[in-house]
């Protein structure tokens, strides 16, 4: 306890010492968005210290049940690991329980992709192709903040905000969906407890908010931060595919689903083959036919969720399944009658009950 008030306090003199000399340099009447900038970089450390920093080993503190926390691995330029996500080049998702693995596109890609970027938006900015730009100011969080509007080099925008009187980073916002299928939320994240690693400060909080109603949608906070750790070059790989039946089966679907009749094909295959044909496949058709969808592949998700109905028609899970499919094919009344099918089947389904809830507010 000693050590971590310590730590604490040293991080605070380097933070004031920094800040003081930041504000020294300030301008007294009007700044630009390149001057917000470099007092954050000097804040942080400095450009030097900060590109100097490599790799970063994030841990979660440990989980109420005992289990150790979450772990997130980064590397420059772009790598990036947390759970089941990941980025080593091309943006993955891996999904254990059937063993799905996703080298996933659109609008899931995208969001795997801004998560990947080593550097926050404000120093990201300084590279060719980002953009940004002094909006305002802002109170947040009881704090006397700028606002920046940063544009992403694929034309996704955040808005930042920096604390005028510390200089640091305190807020993100941002909108995008929630959920695959939802509609466009606004959220805020709000940024904290800096710590400093290798002579660079590191936010170790983030809680994230709907704007709209204050909601806390979720967040993250690490206990230990490590810089420069050697990683393995396989760090950032997906996991291996289970050598089984199954799992062969549902990773061929993903990668076919831009040709309907070559998805459908595995599956068919599966479902006629002598030493397949008795296996269960519903849990995983649903989970590689919802991975169709939210990646693009409309047609082919929903062709193989409407088969997947017809092997298992007193499923709740199925009903929703493809309730969903209809959902995003645009297919409205459909979607319902299948979510309100898979109620009087399940009626504890709350997946269901969200569903149909999410179309009483649309409408």
């Amino acid at each position: 306890m000693r050590a971590l008030r310590n730590a604490v306090i040293v991080t605070g003199l380097i933070l004031n010492t920094r800040k003081a000399g930041a504000q020294a340099v300030a301008a007294s009447g009007s700044i630009t968005a390149q001057e917000i900038i470099q007092h954050y970089i000097a804040v942080r450390g400095g450009l030097e210290r900060l590109r100097a920093i490599r790799t970063l080993l994030l841990r979660g503190p440990a989980r109420p049940d005992g289990r150790p926390g979450r772990q997130m691995i980064r590397a420059r330029p772009f790598y990036f690991t947390i759970g089941t996500e990941g980025n080593d080049g091309s943006p993955w998702e891996g999904y254990d329980e059937y063993g799905l693995r996703t080298r996933v596109t659109h609008a899931p890609a995208a969001a795997l992709r801004h998560t990947a970027y080593f550097d926050d938006p404000l120093i990201m900015s300084l590279e060719p192709g980002w953009r940004i730009e002094l909006t305002g100011s802002e109170t947040i969080d009881g704090k006397d903040a700028y606002r920046l509007r940063v544009v992403f080099p694929d034309e996704w925008v955040n808005e930042l905000f920096v604390d005028k009187h510390s200089w640091l980073l305190i807020a993100r916002r941002f909108t995008a969906p929630f959920h695959a299928f939802g509609e466009a939320v606004t959220t805020q994240t709000l940024i904290g407890d800096y710590r400093e690693i290798n002579g660079v400060l590191f936010p170790t909080r983030y809680d994230e908010y709907d704007l709209a109603t204050g909601a806390l949608l979720g967040g993250a906070e690490w206990a230990t931060v490590e810089a420069n750790v050697a990683l393995s070059p396989n760090t950032f790989l997906p996991p291996l595919v289970p050598d089984t039946p199954l799992a062969r089966m549902i990773n061929a679907v993903f990668a076919a689903r831009f040709i309907p009749a070559d998805a459908l094909g595995w599956y068919h295959d599966f479902r006629t083959n002598p030493a397949t044909v008795g296996m269960d496949s519903e849990g995983a058709i649903e989970s590689v036919g919802y991975q169709c969808l939210k990646n693009g592949a409309i047609t082919t998700g929903l062709a193989l969720l409407e088969e997947n109905l017809q092997a298992h028609p007193q499923s709740a899970a199925a009903h929703f399944g493809l309730g969903r499919a209809y959902r995003a094919a645009g297919r409205e009344e459909e979607a319902l009658t299948q979510f309100h099918t898979a109620l009087q089947i399940d009626s504890s389904f709350q997946a269901a009950k969200d569903a149909i809830a999410s179309a009483r507010l649309r409408y």
